[in-house]
């Protein structure tokens, strides 16, 4: 099996393929209270260095000018997730190759953020030097130069330019972890590997290399035997409320860095809203938990009630499980599966949204399984909410089970076409389940069309 992979238009949107430390008054805090009490650092605080040490633990549109001063009169020395430039790259073939040995050097270790327009001296930041040139020009300069050097090419390579006064900006370009390295120098046939450490960026030796490479297949396998762990389990009945009969939608959501060493939620923020993580079916949660997994957001306002609907269980590490049962509603002796694929673009969209606002950030694993649904039909009628005629009924499900194939979203897509080009796979695998060649919710030219269009 392998991940899918979709495009959209020229930007990639779904594909194939350390703790922070602070001096706090809490400090003295037992891990547990401080999970309780929301004080862990976020996924967007993951990194090895102190929050003085490097930019990575704030979210890229909200650094300012504070920020960068900050970093000098700390004297943040560069280290494995920053890297000062007095100026920008210039466009001789030496300043290309530092760029390039730059970017991916990050990438190919747990990601980092390039300040150009910072003067430094041994390693050591000294001086705001703002950039003087037109900032849109520059970043697409520098866009043009990592996508004509690199193999494979990086999706998430995302630029901020800070003000500084009337003297020009300083010009940060975040630089994501990679869960598709390693990546090499292609430019002039150099064909060069490079990470990063502390000290800075090294060619790795062949050991080293050999770990990235073995990485990328590691992380899928543990992402898919998660899957099929939560998917057994759920048929035996180990769910976190009792659940109603009629088939089940199981949608998992895995973070590639929900298995690092020290990711952690703010679990008391997300209990406390009760707008996010909601279970499918509902713009609200009825009510939420923290449990021994993380949190759990329920549809019954009674957590002991002997049946629920629908249920989110957020992990601690970022993943998401979201279950509705109930799937399947009896009509004229058949039993019919409404709008499926809408339901789950819907739910993906949301989900993703939440996972982003609590700094969970991508790219996100998407996989959708069907459990107790043989004998049920699809839907594929068009029309009206919840109409259906007997010719556009699917052929009977033959399986109680179904886990479709996974796809991974680099980005998160804007809006529901969007989403639902980059599913598309999934969405024309149900209905192959149900006899159909393709997913009725495209046009003949692929397009999508929103369910009052059909």
């Amino acid at each position: 099996m392998r991940l899918s992979r979709r495009q959209s238009g020229d930007e990639q949107t779904c594909s194939n393929n350390g703790l922070a430390t602070r001096v706090d008054p809490k400090a003295d805090l037992p891990w547990g209270a401080l999970v309780e009490l929301g004080e862990v650092p976020t996924f967007a605080q993951k990194s090895t260095e102190t929050h003085l040490m490097a930019l990575m633990h704030i979210p890229l549109d909200q650094i300012g000018e504070k920020h960068l001063q900050a970093l000098i009169d700390a004297g943040a020395a560069e280290s494995r997730s920053i890297d000062y430039k007095r100026t920008t790259y210039g466009n001789g073939a030496d300043d290309y190759s530092e760029f390039l040995r730059d970017v991916w050097s990050f990438a190919n270790s747990a990601g980092g953020d390039l300040v150009l327009g910072m003067d430094a001296k041994d390693g050591i930041p000294t001086a705001i030097t703002p950039l003087t040139m037109p900032m849109d020009g520059e970043i697409l300069r520098l866009e043009q130069m990592a996508r004509g050097g690199l193999q494979p090419r990086i999706a998430n390579l995302s630029p901020h330019k800070v003000p500084i006064g009337t003297d020009g900006n300083v010009l940060i370009i975040r630089v994501a972890r990679s869960y598709n390295a390693p990546h090499r120098i292609t430019r002039l046939n150099s064909n060069r590997f490079w990470a990063r450490s502390a000290a800075g960026k090294y060619e790795p030796d062949v050991n080293e290399l050999r770990t990235l490479f073995n990485a990328g297949p590691q992380l899928a396998d543990r992402i898919r035997n998660f899957r099929l762990d939560r998917i057994a389990k759920i048929v035996a009945g180990q769910t976190p409320v009792p659940l109603t009969n009629s088939g089940s939608l199981i949608l998992h959501i895995v973070p590639l860095s929900a298995f690092d060493v020290n990711s952690s939620l703010p679990l008391r923020q997300i209990k406390e809203d009760f707008q996010s993580f909601v279970p499918m079916g509902s713009s609200t949660a009825s009510g939420a938990r923290i449990n021994f997994d993380g949190i759990l957001k329920i549809l019954n306002a009674d957590p002991q009630a002997t049946q629920h609907l629908a249920y989110v269980q957020l992990y601690r590490n970022g993943i998401i499980e979201s279950l509705r049962s109930a799937l399947m509603k009896e009509s004229s002796g058949s039993l019919i599966i409404f709008h499926l694929d809408d339901i789950i673009i819907q739910e993906v969209i949301r989900k993703l949204k939440d996972l982003a606002d609590v700094g969970v950030e991508p790219p996100y694993a998407l996989l959708v399984s069907l459990s107790s649904v043989a004998g049920a039909r699809f839907n594929f009628e068009r029309g009206q909410y919840n109409a259906w005629s007997p010719d556009e009924l699917g052929d009977r499900l033959d399986r109680d089970q179904y886990h479709f194939d996974e796809v991974i979203f680099e980005t998160i897509p804007p809006t529901q076409s969007e989403c639902a080009d980059c599913i598309r796979p999934i969405l024309d695998q149900m209905a192959n389940a149900g006899g159909r060649a393709t997913s009725p919710i495209f046009d003949n030219q692929g397009r999508y069309l929103q369910l009052s269009q059909r």
